[in-house]
């Protein structure tokens, strides 16, 4: 068993929301008995805050009125009413959470607040109270909910002067609306606005959305050739290469021609090389608009270019000027690096946008084909210009030429008067709080907002203050846009030093590595959650985390374990390891696989041949897992170098890509 040594995680709201009921009064009397009239330090009012806040969500503010004279002065004891609040609403005077609101508006909770109320007072129908704080607060938030409860309460209230236009654009939305609609939906249907022209309009926006159940409800009041109509769509969607055998099976008609738009475009996401070779005919004998069909042509090259199919080449070379656009001229050069064909590449490079063709992606490999191409005096100097930078391809760059790394480290020096005046700021104060009573979320949140009123020298001033609290994320934003771009201290620090360390000894990787995997998933926030579920500072989903600990024989308990920084990155290491072994040490692979997940590496691997990894790497398909290799892979090198002032270099993990075959 495998224990999580290290700095400890800091005691969080989460922990307190795990405690039994008793422990938690037990802890409030013990605190009230102890506590004086007033607390006597800053870390006193902290832990009655910690204690104090579960009996606000709860609702039992009995249990913390006792404490509130001991809090008074510390800048989160509103966050206690606001909390409690938010427990009550319904059940207190609307008035009291008004009243509130406009004494505390910056408040990082106070927006959760209102949005709650907002929800609150839709439920009961306060719909002139609705309508004041919706106008005040929401009404340009484009939130169809919101609009749509809005639109319930101007019915409601008899405020339907142009209403019906707003209503009808709602209603003519491709994709079935919430449940919040209903309402003004029926109450169109009552005025005889829903005619049978905007029934078939919607219909028809939501066949070419594949939203094919609401087209049969539209459908069906329209008649037998309109749910006729929306059979053929759904046979399409279902079977594209059986009913796009021939065009004489279609006719030139504009609901045709869209039929067989959304046809091709699902076959081409289906088998892309049977698009390929059915669309040239349809393409000429149908009036398609010279839009469309360019859509058309990008959809089928650039299918073919993201999954490595030989016809990609051809596709993307042969296509007519006006269907190409950045993103295949791109994919032109691309595929031809794939191909290791450099004088496709060059060709290639050629014919990039003049914006584009300055980039460092595309002046490397300007560079590589100079050099492949005996042309070695033109490849220097674009090397040794790239070089002069930091990042991936300035880290290639001087890997070719043999050079040093060229950091380009300038630390801040601290400047201690404007640092304990930013220490007083009580926004700044506010957030730090947050962050150390475990709410770091709205810490967050309120720290952004002191920050935008900052100028660049005290932002980068905010960026030690962050780090000597703790909070790297924060010092890590506030050198992005204060001016000290170049202080790796502040942009590349290295928290949980021990716990990287030791996890990473012990399934044998680099933590340089784990630290630039955890950098580029999380910026070191430990309770961050990505919209895909990933969770905690190594970004892992639930179920990744209980089936690697399984794997692994570490402990594993659901979300606390992956909100916990020691097991996280426990877990994440443990994964990187297996990642590495099932690519055979190739960390390129493993890093890729750790974004994208292992199943499509696979795919991307080359089919016959082994590929060099640089040119793999430029070829991967997403463009997020392409950008998050090349993050990881200089972000490693740059936590090698903080760690132990040695260089690792790029080069060294770029070990030929080995053919799916050989595996």
């Amino acid at each position: 068993m495998v224990s999580f040594r290290g700095r400890e995680a800091p005691f969080t709201h989460r922990s307190i929301e795990f405690m039994p009921r008793i422990a938690l009064l037990t802890t409030l009397a013990l605190l009230l008995a102890a506590a004086p009239a007033r607390a006597t330090t800053l870390e006193d009012q902290r832990e009655i805050f910690r204690s104090a806040l579960p009996q606000a969500e709860a609702g039992r503010w009995a249990q913390v009125e006792p404490l509130l004279g001991t809090l008074d002065g510390y800048p989160l004891l509103p966050d206690l009413r606001a909390t409690w609040l938010r427990s009550q609403l319904g059940r207190i005077d609307d008035a009291q959470v008004g009243a509130f609101l406009e004494r505390h508006p910056e408040l990082g909770f106070s927006a959760g607040l209102r949005r709650q109320w907002l929800n609150s007072l839709a439920r009961r129908g306060a719909w002139t109270d609705y309508l004041a704080l919706y106008e005040a607060h929401y009404a340009a938030s484009g939130n169809t909910v919101l609009d749509c409860q809005a639109f319930s309460a101007r019915i409601a209230l008899g405020r339907t002067a142009d209403l019906e236009e707003a209503v009808l654009r709602r209603w003519l939305a491709p994709v079935s609306q919430p449940q919040e609609c209903d309402r003004a939906f029926e109450w169109l249907e009552e005025r005889g606005a829903l005619t049978a022209e905007r029934r078939r309009a919607r219909m028809e926006l939501a066949l070419e959305s594949g939203q094919f159940g609401l087209a049969r409800w539209l459908a069906r009041p329209l008649g037998e050739a309109a749910v006729a109509e929306v059979g053929r769509w759904e046979r399409l969607h279902g079977n594209p290469a059986a009913h796009l055998a021939s065009p004489a099976n279609w006719r030139d008609t504009p609901r045709d021609r869209a039929l067989l738009l959304y046809g091709f475009d699902r076959l081409a996401s289906a088998e892309p090389e049977r698009a390929a070779q059915r669309w040239p005919e349809f393409r000429e004998r149908f009036t398609f608009e010279p839009g469309e069909r360019a859509a058309v042509d990008r959809r089928i090259a650039l299918l073919h270019a993201w999954r490595h199919l030989p016809g990609a080449r051809a596709l993307l070379a042969t296509m007519p000027p006006e269907s190409q656009d950045p993103s295949t001229r791109e994919w032109r050069v691309r595929v031809a690096i794939r191909m290791q064909d450099w004088a496709a590449i060059e060709a290639a490079l050629a014919g990039l946008d003049p914006d584009a063709a300055g980039e460092p992606v595309w002046q490397y490999w300007q560079g590589r084909v100079f050099e492949s191409t005996a042309r070695g005096d033109e490849a220097r100097p674009i090397f040794a210009a790239l070089a002069a930078e930091r990042g991936y391809y300035s880290f290639m760059s001087a890997d070719r030429l043999e050079a040093d790394y060229n950091w380009r480290h300038a630390q801040t020096a601290p400047n201690e008067d404007l640092i304990a005046a930013l220490e007083q700021r009580a926004e700044i104060v506010r957030a730090r709080e947050l962050f150390l009573t475990g709410r770091e979320v709205h810490g967050r949140t309120e720290w952004q907002q002191a920050l935008a009123q900052l100028s660049a020298a005290e932002r980068a001033q905010a960026g030690i203050l962050a780090t000597r609290w703790g909070w790297y994320s924060r010092a890590i934003t506030a050198a992005s846009g204060g001016g000290v771009e170049d202080d790796l201290d502040l942009r590349f620090p290295l928290p949980w030093r021990p716990v990287f360390e030791e996890q990473s000894r012990r399934v044998g990787i680099s933590s340089a590595w784990a630290y630039g995997v955890a950098r580029s998933e999380s910026l070191f926030m430990p309770d961050v959650s990505s919209g895909a579920g990933a969770v905690g500072l190594m970004q892992l989903l639930p179920a990744t985390g209980q089936q690697t600990a399984r794997r692994a024989g570490l402990p594993y308990r659901g979300l606390q374990t992956l909100l916990d920084p020691a097991a996280n990155v426990a877990l994440g290491t443990s994964y990187l390891a297996e990642m590495l072994a099932r690519y055979d040490n190739h960390r390129v692979l493993a890093t890729a696989a750790y974004n994208a997940g292992p199943g499509r590496v696979d795919r991307w691997l080359p089919a016959d041949e082994a590929l060099s990894a640089e040119a793999w790497v430029d070829s991967v398909p997403f463009n997020e897992t392409r950008g998050y290799v090349q993050r990881v892979l200089a972000s490693e090198a740059v936590f090698q170098w903080r760690m132990s002032g040695e260089t690792t270099r790029i080069s060294d993990a770029m070990r030929p890509v080995p053919p799916r075959n050989a595996r």
